[in-house]
């Protein structure tokens, strides 16, 4: 009788931590996925994405320095048809390549590894500097927004 009582008891905590309310993430995920875009034109190619996010940690994306290493904010530049395009100014000089100065940037794509909090700001000469607060959510794992940074309500 005692271990059919226990049993249930068990079996009742179990199915509260594992219910339609509880979700957990499995395997390593970025908080969120940022498109940022603009309504009617291209990105410049001076566009950087500056992520503030652990209270301190700060990081800096810019498409002219498509190459460099990151730790939290890692951003392809995309052509319209989904091509990702590379405007690394020292690696394309130092080979001698033109590099995509002829391509047209249509969005940026944008993974944030930031666990947690995330304060996005966006500046270029082509528009306003924007500043967007990030929140992650318990569901679903990786928030996806898309920004489009000339919007009249920001965003």
């Amino acid at each position: 009788m005692v271990r059919s009582w226990l049993w249930l008891l068990l079996s009742g905590v179990g199915a509260i931590g594992c219910g339609p309310d509880r979700h957990e993430c499995t395997g390593p995920h970025a908080d969120f996925i940022v498109t940022l875009k603009l309504r009617d034109r291209p990105l410049s190619t001076d566009t950087v994405v500056h992520v503030t996010y652990g209270g301190s940690g700060m990081e800096d994306y810019r498409v002219q320095e498509s190459g460099a290493t990151h730790e939290v904010v890692f951003c392809r530049a995309l052509a319209a048809d989904g091509t990702q395009l590379n405007f690394d100014v020292e690696s394309d000089a130092a080979a001698g390549a033109s590099g995509a100065d002829d391509a047209e940037i249509d969005r940026l794509s944008c993974e944030l590894w930031t666990a947690g909090f995330a304060k996005l700001e966006v500046r270029s000469a082509a528009f306003a500097t924007m500043t967007y607060e990030l929140t992650p959510r318990d569901r679903p794992c990786t928030v996806s927004e898309t920004i489009v940074l000339d919007s009249p309500d920001g965003g």
